[in-house]
């Protein structure tokens, strides 16, 4: 009897170790920090202690240990905005980052990021499961905000929940396809203990058995399946030495090949804005195995002069070609391209696109923004077309360049009121005209960019380009503050009559889960004498 004992607890100590390699499991941190409320009733903040552990996993904070650091500025945000109100985990970590809490100026974690949208709709993002994994592997500290899908046929999604990212079941390398699972610390749950994972229904197949807002990234975190509807990233800047509030500000160029007999074999151009840049990206939406050729006007730089040779895919006549350049800035918004051009096997023969500088101005809003519930940023989304001035041709066809933008702004200014500049010293007869304005709160990679057709304002009218009057974005009572999160732990798991001392993570299942969580751990002891 002995000996099947031992033989069955070494076949479930093989499938335990089996499991484990089969379902690898990536953590960023481990232990991470696990922020937790002191109560549930009435306490809506789960997005500060989203943001508190994600400050603390970037090195901020006092204390001895992570959690310590989580655990302090935890204190700080909660003295700051209360427990009461829901609000937006970027807004936390904006607020703490500029506050007088942060002792640590030369640390570069300073820029934050919001992907997807503030409303209750899934992020619509395909490879959004990879796109986590993959930004915590780059580094960067995460988090994600969920709500849950309507539970009858005319009703409506519902809640908001933060919850910080650590981990998936991925290996350590960069993940090629979505991970089955993910791991997170929810400042709500301590199932399983600090750390709890949770697992992804098919993009095309959400909250099986259940309704649904369409398709998107839902995990069983609950018997009605949530659905990430926006991710924030804290990320490094390029300057460890410059702790200022940063801004992103993108700019994406679409222009037209038109010379009939050659085909274009160099894009050059060169990009900048009027303060220092922390980094930046420029990029083609033409293939080529070619990477630019960039040179910094100084250090830090203000101005990059960029080079693409495509003479292994040269661009034929009447294409499209779109430049998108994306800068980390300083509170600053603003960017220009100039001395854009096409060059051809024919010396001398190049194809130029006018130049222009444009910037918006957001106003800080007078009030306490800290106090102001719901508070949060986003981003002011543009689009204009360059017009040649020739009556010969038809409308459609003097269109020779199209461009689009996005202008980012903090909680600490007005989503409601901005204004938009643009200068140009063209010598060439361009007009600027169909300008439109709108406004996202998740931050738009180019196609998204480009396929934005959410416009506010609209200008039809047609402008000289060094004649365009400046432009007041005056949009009160058109962007209330998205709700933000308020979960106080009502939506519970499927709870069970009994737990069996084998369920490790008390998901109401002994399965191979919990192989893989005893395989973690094995030999490993929490006294000193062995």
């Amino acid at each position: 009897m002995r000996k099947s004992i031992i033989r069955l607890w070494l076949l479930v100590l093989c499938l335990s170790l089996v499991s484990s390699s089969a379902l690898a499991v990536y953590m960023k941190m481990d232990p991470p920090p696990d922020v937790d409320k002191a109560f549930l009733s009435g306490n809506n903040s789960c997005w500060l202690a989203t943001a508190a552990n994600m400050l603390a996993g970037a090195g901020y904070g006092n204390g001895r240990t992570v959690q310590e650091r989580a655990d302090d500025i935890y204190g700080d945000l909660t003295a700051n905005f209360g427990t009461a109100n829901g609000g937006w985990t970027d807004t936390a970590l904006t607020w703490w980052l500029t506050s007088a809490h942060n002792t640590w100026p030369g640390n570069p974690y300073t820029v934050v990021t919001v992907y997807g949208n503030k409303t209750r709709t899934p992020w619509a993002n395909s490879n959004g499961a990879r796109f986590i994994g993959n930004e915590l592997r780059r580094c960067q500290m995460l988090g994600l905000s969920i709500s849950w899908p309507r539970t009858t046929a005319g009703g409506s999604a519902g809640g908001g929940h933060a919850i910080a990212c650590w981990g998936d079941s991925g290996s350590e390398a960069l993940l090629t396809g979505a991970p089955a699972q993910v791991i997170v610390t929810d400042s709500d749950r301590e199932t399983g203990g600090d750390v709890q994972t949770y697992t992804y229904d098919g993009y095309t197949n959400p909250n099986p058995g259940g309704f649904n807002e369409g398709n998107g990234w839902y995990i069983n975190y609950s018997g009605n399946h949530p659905f990430i509807k926006h991710i924030i990233t804290l990320c490094p800047t390029d300057d460890p030495g410059d702790h200022t509030l940063t801004q992103k500000v993108t700019g994406s160029y679409r222009i037209h090949q038109s010379s009939r007999f050659l085909r274009a074999t160099d894009l050059h151009y060169k990009v900048g804005t009027d303060v220092d840049i922390l980094s930046y990206r420029t990029q083609l939406d033409w293939n080529t195995a070619n990477p630019p050729k960039i040179e910094e006007n100084a250090t830090p730089p203000r101005e990059l002069m960029v080079d693409w040779d495509l003479r292994d895919n040269p661009v034929p006549y009447c294409t499209w070609v779109t430049i998108t350049t994306e800068f980390v800035v300083p509170y600053w918004n603003a960017i220009y391209y100039r001395d854009v051009h096409f060059t051809y096997p024919e010396p001398g023969f190049v194809i130029r696109f006018p130049e222009f500088y444009w910037r918006i101005i957001t106003p800080e809003i007078q009030e306490a923004p800290s106090r102001i519930p719901n508070v949060s940023g986003g981003y002011v989304v543009g689009s204009f077309d360059l017009i040649a001035r020739d009556e010969k041709q038809s409308p459609s066809a003097m269109v020779a360049a199209e461009y689009r933008f996005m202008h980012e702004y903090d909680f600490m200014q007005s989503p409601e009121l901005h204004f938009f500049e643009l200068n140009s010293k063209e010598e060439e007869p361009f007009m600027i005209g169909n300008l439109r304005f709108g406004h996202s709160y998740g931050k738009l990679d180019p196609e998204e960019l480009w396929a934005f057709n959410d416009w506010m304002t609209r200008i039809p009218e047609q402008f000289p380009i060094q004649q365009l009057p400046p432009v007041e974005l005056d949009w009160k009572g058109m962007l209330p503050y998205p709700e933000g999160e308020i979960y106080q732990g009502q939506f519970k798991p499927l709870e069970c009559s009994i737990y069996f001392p084998e369920d490790i993570n008390q998901d109401c299942c002994v399965d191979i889960q919990d192989f893989a969580l005893l395989a973690r751990r094995w030999l490993q002891c929490t006294t000193l004498d062995r």
